[in-house]
């Protein structure tokens, strides 16, 4: 029972010795006033000194929040840039180098094409596309079965020779009724035999009067025969005259123009056929498709084997227009969209830091290349290309690849 009052009075003690009242009152000499004091004395001072870190953290913080196009920020890179970013006194001028803007947008390639053949369709039997793989202007990508395009060219050029020779025929029909191509011989022949009919004519001439001149002692026969003879070598006298007035004059107007007319239209015939051969060639030879430009195949959109048609619209693989995508990696842009507010502080040409996601620790050059001739409402926002610079022996495509995520930070001019 001793033990137990001793227990139960030392615990009496503790608890005494923790109540806090109690405790205050003995350290200020017991009173009551001095211990509500403080709670407020150490509030005021938890007040002060987050006042002082709040001020310290507001002076340190960066100036311009680094926003990607969705609107999202990146603590890091706010971080990051604190250190590097000079806030410029509106009166005093802007040190060369300092950021105006920096956005975050994604590498595009300046020309990138989808290879199809060209108004032509069929099965591809040579197919040398790869992903990643460079090809020259020029070179063969793939080839497709072209045996009914050899049969079109031939049956085109067939057609071109007939008309090649019906046209020469019109030409040397038409030649044959100009004055100029009757031979001289010719003329010299025709004047000779009228010569000689003349000389007939006067010979049966002197004959007829001769028979008139015995009168009744010549015959009544020998008389007409006579006066025939004459009549005959008169008529052949005059078609000589004539024969040699048309050689001499040429024929007819009216044959010379319908020799012409023919001459027109073989010419015609020929133009004709000689389109339908060049277009039949054409068409063969698409059947080999080559690289547009110099580039690197992006994609591959068809295998060996697959019916390819430039009239489908649809890519895939299992049939379609496009045979790859190609492009030049050593022409890429940066694609941005720079908020509406921000757009008054870019130019055309501006110099550009250009950092990809992948290797941030790379640094490329750039300038604006062109901003966009109209805003997108719905965003408020305006797209601008900015051009990137390889340096000198990198190998396009080594590091900076389409649709990379890159930083762009737009740089004020030195001495602005």
């Amino acid at each position: 029972m001793a033990d137990t009052t001793t227990r139960n009075g030392e615990l009496k003690n503790r608890v005494q010795q923790l109540r806090l009242n109690n405790q205050l009152g003995t350290d200020r000499g017991g009173g009551r006033g001095g211990a509500t004091w403080l709670p407020w004395i150490l509030s005021l001072v938890l007040a002060v000194t987050w006042a002082g870190v709040g001020i310290r953290s507001y002076r340190n913080a960066p100036v311009n929040d680094l926003v990607d196009p969705n609107g999202t920020s990146d603590p890091d890179r706010a971080k990051e840039s604190s250190k590097t970013i000079q806030v410029p006194n509106p009166s005093t001028p802007v040190v060369a180098g300092t950021i105006e803007v920096e956005v975050k947008g994604y590498l595009v390639p300046a020309q990138q094409i989808a290879v199809s053949p060209i108004d032509v369709g069929g099965r591809v039997v040579e197919l040398n596309v790869v992903e990643g793989k460079f090809f020259r202007k020029g070179e063969i990508l793939a080839k497709l079965e072209d045996t009914n395009y050899q049969a079109q060219a031939a049956e085109a050029k067939a057609a071109l020779v007939s008309a090649q020779a019906r046209l020469e025929n019109a030409k040397q029909r038409l030649a044959g009724l100009q004055p100029e191509s009757v031979r001289k011989v010719e003329i010299v022949q025709v004047e000779e035999e009228l010569k000689e009919a003349e000389a007939q004519r006067s010979r049966m001439a002197d004959e007829l009067a001769r028979q008139e001149k015995l009168g009744v002692a010549a015959s009544e026969r020998e008389m007409k025969q006579a006066r025939f003879d004459l009549q005959a070598n008169d008529a052949r006298v005059r078609r000589l005259s004539a024969t040699l007035a048309i050689l001499k004059e040429g024929p007819r107007r009216e044959q010379k123009a319908a020799a012409e007319a023919e001459v027109a239209g073989a010419d015609a015939e020929v133009k004709v056929a000689t389109a339908r051969m060049a277009q039949a060639q054409w068409r063969l030879d698409n059947c080999i498709i080559r690289a547009p430009i110099d580039g690197t195949i992006l994609s591959k959109k068809a295998e060996l084997g697959n019916l390819v048609n430039p009239m489908a619209f649809s890519a895939s693989s299992s049939g379609g227009g496009a045979v790859c995508d190609i492009a030049n990696l050593a022409d890429l842009e940066v694609d941005l969209e720079i908020p509406e507010r921000d757009i008054r502080k870019l130019r055309l040409g501006q110099r550009c830091r250009i950092k990809a996601d992948a290797f941030s620790e790379r640094t490329y050059e750039g300038a604006l290349d062109r901003i966009m001739p109209i805003a997108n409402r719905a965003k408020s926002i305006v797209s601008v290309r900015v051009k990137v610079k390889l340096p000198e022996g990198e190998i396009p495509g080594t590091y900076l690849k389409p649709e990379m995520g890159a930083i762009v930070s737009f740089l004020a001019d030195e001495g602005k």
